[in-house]
């Protein structure tokens, strides 16, 4: 293949699937560089919830933490939020799986669509294992309010 995009992969399955790591990619690379690019209180996303309610869910302070995590200050983002930490995991594991995944398929390392079912299943299972167990308090909280 003489396409400029053959780093992409070489079937358009192989391509889809290498977009969409991209894609996401570039969404947790945002969300660092937002991270970077305020701190303190000066994050321009207001807490709608806790303004509008007073309610104080357990994603009060996130973009705080990420702000403090990213300058290395662990203590002080547990404190802004308690969950902050494996929130942050969460997004940091999602983008290197995102970038070994580009690499395997860049690579060329899978050629079959029956391989990259599979890569697929196995990514959304580990993906899926990972968000529960990283989101659980926040999770758990939403379910806490509808039930109620």
């Amino acid at each position: 293949m003489n396409s400029r995009f053959y780093w992409l992969g070489k079937s358009n399955g192989t391509r889809a699937y290498n977009m969409l790591n991209i894609a996401f990619a570039g969404l947790v690379i945002f969300i660092l560089l937002y991270s970077l690019a305020f701190s303190g209180t000066s994050h321009p996303i207001p807490a709608l919830l806790t303004d509008n309610t007073g309610i104080t869910p357990p994603s009060k302070g996130l973009s705080q933490a990420f702000s403090l995590i990213v300058r290395g200050n662990i203590s002080s983002a547990l404190a802004a939020n308690e969950h902050s930490i494996r929130i942050f995991i969460f997004f940091v594991l999602q983008l290197a799986l995102r970038i070994a995944l580009m690499l395997t398929i860049g690579f060329g390392l899978i050629r079959s669509s029956n391989k990259l079912t599979v890569l697929g299943i196995t990514d959304i299972a580990i993906s899926t294992i990972l968000f529960a167990i990283c989101f659980y308090p926040l999770i758990a909280y939403t379910i806490s309010m509808l039930v109620i």
